[in-house]
């Protein structure tokens, strides 16, 4: 049986006696999306998510469908919810997550509306938690788009690797140990790295240089959801009859990266792992232990960027004692430059916005992230016949990158991707269409 609550967050009208009134719109502000995913989890070894639907009734269809697919694009699970304007919807698909050192570890979550076409998706990746060496359970976390060839890690992973190939150079080691031995909490996702590592290369020891595409992400704010860089802040009453006031604020900041990983594969060993399924069954696999040597530097790759921020800042004040304002300000940056490629701040209460974007081609950096802020504020004396002060500020952003190698050892895709996007504001379609084109045309 499906399990579902709902959770209010936000008011899309606001009630005085018998009396409904709904809240102002403003023809220069951004459609607001029927639907944005603020979180994935594993709970009980189900797949979870919270969806937060548009504040306007009328932006919603009657009902709505969630599904998710594996790592191979095949649909696993579905449910369907009927949106309630302005709150949150905790939906869990049961089944969802099967097998995923079978079917890939980087799998997706779609909302799909009543004709059938997709309001916005979260890719997620499914690793392993364990509690020791032999028993495990998945977990999932919000994760990127990337193309098949490029394994998925996490940014602590990633950090150890890094420090890993630093210290040991070209000595081998045992790759998930050597992991667990500097940090014991990333035991798990080593052994579901080193399941994906080994079916991209050879199954037994290989002579020469072997490189594969990895894509590492993260996403922060102190909005306190998975959005990253994305928000939409809006500060409005929510009694009419009172007076009150508000100032809400966030920063966030949403990064990618897509690096080469080359090492020389001396020998493998396999270890059985009990991991744990919905319903307390425990299933064995066998999970394999690759010996590694390093060989940085045999491949050489070139990196191609895509970016773009979006931002409004949009607010309401009748009087002196009904103020709104607000401010957005977003920064696109490469690897770890200080000098941002795109920087844009706007102020309320003039409405205004920014939609700007920019490419990079042909840079050493396989890196780009984007940093946001924003605010809204607003003060209300409780006199509904003056006018109803509100501030907002929303932040979206897309990101790619194209990575091309030239490996003399083989071994590697000659070009990998990884691609990003947050958005609160209805554009889900032109950003990931805007993805596309820069993948297939340069553009």
């Amino acid at each position: 049986m499906f399990r579902r609550s709902l959770r209010a967050l936000t008011l899309s009208s606001f009630a005085m006696g018998g009396l409904l009134m709904a809240a102002p719109a403003y023809a220069d502000e951004p459609r607001e999306a029927p639907a944005t995913i603020l979180d994935v989890s594993l709970v009980d070894g189900e797949l979870t998510a919270r969806i937060l639907w548009a504040q306007d009734e009328k932006s919603l269809p009657g009902e709505v469908e969630v599904v998710s697919y594996d790592g191979q694009d095949t649909l696993t699970a579905g449910e369907r919810v009927t949106p309630k304007a302005g709150e949150v919807s905790e939906v869990t698909l049961y089944g969802a997550v099967k097998e995923p050192w079978e079917t890939g570890w980087a799998q997706r979550l779609a909302v799909l509306g009543a004709k059938g076409q997709e309001l916005t998706h979260q890719p997620y990746d499914v690793s392993l938690d364990c509690e020791d060496e032999k028993t495990c359970a998945l977990k999932a976390t919000a994760g990127v788009s990337a193309s098949r060839e490029v394994l998925h890690v996490s940014r602590a992973l990633k950090d150890t690797l890094d420090t890993i190939e630093k210290d040991l150079g070209a000595k081998e080691f045992d790759l998930v140990r050597e992991v667990a031995r500097r940090d014991p909490t990333l035991y798990g996702e080593a052994l579901s790295y080193a399941q994906g590592l080994s079916r991209l290369g050879p199954v037994g020891p290989a002579e020469g240089c072997r490189c594969t595409w990895q894509a590492s992400s993260t996403r922060s704010n102190t909005s306190g959801t998975t959005l990253g860089a994305a928000h939409d802040l809006h500060a409005r009453p929510l009694a009419l009859n009172r007076r009150s006031n508000a100032r809400l604020s966030t920063q966030g900041t949403s990064r990618i990266n897509l690096s080469m990983n080359c090492t020389s594969l001396a020998s493998i060993h396999f270890q059985q792992v009990g991991i744990k399924q919905s319903g307390g069954l425990v299933k064995p696999v066998l999970m394999p232990q690759p010996v590694y040597s390093m060989c940085a530097g045999t491949c050489s790759g070139r990196f191609n960027h895509f970016g773009r921020i979006i931002g409004n800042a949009s607010a309401n004040s009748t009087t002196m004692l009904l103020n709104g304002t607000a401010m957005e300000q977003s920064k696109y940056h490469l690897g770890n430059g200080l000098n941002p490629l795109l920087n844009q701040t706007v102020h309320a209460p003039a409405n205004s916005g920014f939609d700007v974007s920019t490419i990079a081609n042909n840079t050493s950096s396989g890196s780009g992230f984007v940093q946001t802020s924003g605010e809204a504020f607003y003060t209300y004396n409780g006199d509904p016949s003056l006018g109803l002060p509100f501030g907002r500020a929303q932040g979206s952003y897309a990101m790619a990158i194209r990575g091309y190698a030239v490996c003399p050892g083989g071994g590697l895709n000659p070009s990998g991707t990884v691609s990003d996007f947050a958005t609160t504001t209805d554009n889900h379609s032109i950003l990931d269409q805007r993805i596309r084109d820069f993948f297939l045309y340069g553009l």
